[in-house]
């Protein structure tokens, strides 16, 4: 009767030991099956990320091509040294005194469009809590008649655009600190250091450095005092594929 109990005892731990590898088995599988269903599920929205990213990016890219480059009024109107503007006497509505607590104007007359003056406003204080020192500015708006003028005294075409084909006539140009030579921007160590700053930074209050690339992309020399005001995603795509936008120009 012992040897009987004795193996019946034995059968059920053997059962049980089955009944337990077999619940440990199963939980293993359904973990598995989890781990591999949520494999997939990443992977569906990996590529849905993907396909979404793609859609924005040619939304985006959509919009650069459909900019307007050739009115006027527009904020992005290209213009150089064979491209003028429309319209000799060219204003715009909407203009306003740059001077203010962060920007230091030279003139004590220099105005831009107020659309780039808000964003300018940003960006000087940004500059001036960096620096601690006002944004110098040197010029902005010229008219026709003004840029005629430095014309005349014998500025010569690659330091110079001439009258009606002159970005400052456009109401969103500045010059800062001194518009001299790069020479100059390349030895003076408080201008390198502000120019290094802009170059990060001036695209995120939408502002570009319009002539990096010489004169035979940018029709000028380099001028990393000159910086103009355009829609923001324009700046941003400039800054980020390191394009002029005569580049983009040219490009499109």
């Amino acid at each position: 009767m012992k040897k009987i109990r004795h193996k019946l005892n034995k059968h059920k731990k053997v059962s049980i030991s089955i009944s337990v590898i077999l619940i440990i088995f199963s939980g293993l599988l359904v973990y598995i099956d989890y781990n591999n269903a949520q494999k997939v599920l990443d992977s569906i929205k990996v590529i849905d990320f993907e396909a979404e990213l793609l859609k924005r990016q040619e939304q985006f890219l959509n919009k650069i091509k459909s900019l307007d480059l050739e009115t006027d009024n527009s904020i992005t109107k290209f213009v150089n040294n064979e491209i003028s503007f429309n319209s000799i006497d060219y204003i715009p509505e909407g203009l306003e005194s740059i001077k203010s607590e962060y920007i230091f104007d030279t003139k004590w007359y220099w105005k831009v469009r107020k659309v780039a003056n808000d964003s300018l406003q940003k960006l000087a204080k940004e500059f001036y809590m960096e620096f601690n020192i006002k944004l110098k500015v040197v010029s902005s708006y010229r008219s026709y008649n003004y840029q005629k003028g430095i014309k005349d005294r014998w500025c010569p075409d690659n330091l110079c655009a001439k009258a009606w084909y002159s970005e400052h006539q456009s109401w969103l140009a500045v010059d800062i600190f001194a518009a001299s030579t790069q020479q100059d921007w390349q030895t003076n160590p408080n201008y390198t250091k502000y120019f290094e700053w802009f170059k990060e930074n001036a695209h995120k209050y939408w502002f570009h450095n319009t002539y990096q690339r010489w004169l035979e992309i940018d029709w000028y020399e380099i001028e990393p005092w000159h910086w103009r005001y355009m829609w923001k995603d324009l700046a941003k795509y400039l800054f980020e594929n390191e394009l002029t936008i005569a580049e983009y120009y040219n490009k499109i």
